[in-house]
């Protein structure tokens, strides 16, 4: 059955990559106070009913949302950074862990399927060449869905299948273990079976310090996390909608360049 094309237009991407000029002017405060994980809302359940139809089990229905959230809403960042129900980000086209954990979640709840969302924090060299948030380690989230009595742990979703191609080649060909969004030993693919990660990885000490655990959504993880590091506070609301925008460009030309599109942390957008 065809799905439906919700992949960003022109004209809402071009919203999207100028929105920074009044991003600065928008509180969070009435965006953090509504559900993120907005299971119901109708844009996630009419969405969510097209991708499950013909597909049987709980398994092969979480697997065709991953492949979903992974593909159709690309990874970078919008102005208001984590601070987005999964209806937004799945109007917006764009992502990143964070608020792709939200809207992966929101959807597969919608299904019937039992997930939650556990926050960690990553080596920040995971965003070398697209972002530089100044904290030696970023704020991340991974989803847990359950499947057959057992909880099944993944974050590779996040990263689109363009961008993570060319991510991991431009990694490999500079040497480097971490950047571009990915890890070099990361993966993009899931069968609901088994854990898979394309940024977080278990039981990698040098790349993850904190296990902060399960947390109802992204704001009540900031609410009571005070040693988290990227919090959205003023400073954060002025200075990352213009970084959001340099982000994206590099992701793209990765896309559409691949390895070349990047030289030694250097990048070019055309």
């Amino acid at each position: 059955m065809p799905r439906l094309p919700v992949r960003a237009d022109r004209r809402r991407a071009l919203h999207a990559s100028t929105a920074w000029l009044i991003g600065p002017l928008l509180s969070m405060n009435p965006v953090l106070a509504r559900v993120l994980i907005d299971d119901t809302h109708a844009a996630i359940t009419q969405q969510v009913a097209q991708l499950v139809q013909d597909r049987h089990t709980p398994r092969e229905r979480a697997v065709a949302i991953h492949d979903f959230v992974r593909d159709e809403v690309r990874f970078g960042f919008t102005p208001h950074f984590y601070a987005m129900s999964a209806a937004e980000v799945l109007s917006a086209g764009v992502g990143y862990g964070n608020t792709k954990s939200t809207l992966f979640i929101a959807m597969l709840r919608a299904a019937g399927i039992e997930a939650r969302q556990q926050f960690v924090d990553l080596d920040a060299a995971v965003l070398r060449g697209l972002l530089d948030l100044h904290t030696p380690l970023v704020d991340h989230s991974y989803t847990e869905v359950k499947l057959d009595g057992a909880w099944v742990a993944t974050d590779s979703y996040v990263i689109d299948l363009p961008l993570f191609r060319a991510a991991q080649a431009a990694l490999r060909l500079e040497g480097r273990r971490l950047g571009y969004g990915v890890r070099v030993d990361g993966r993009a693919q899931w069968d609901g079976r088994s854990a898979s990660f394309a940024q977080f990885m278990p039981g990698d000490s040098g790349g993850s310090r904190h296990c902060w655990g399960v947390f109802p959504d992204v704001a009540a993880f900031y609410d009571s996390t005070p040693a988290a590091w990227n919090r959205r506070d003023d400073v954060m609301r002025v200075v990352f909608p213009l970084a959001a925008v340099t982000a994206n460009q590099t992701a793209d030309a990765l896309r559409r360049h691949g390895p070349t599109a990047v030289r030694g942390g250097r990048s070019r957008a055309c």
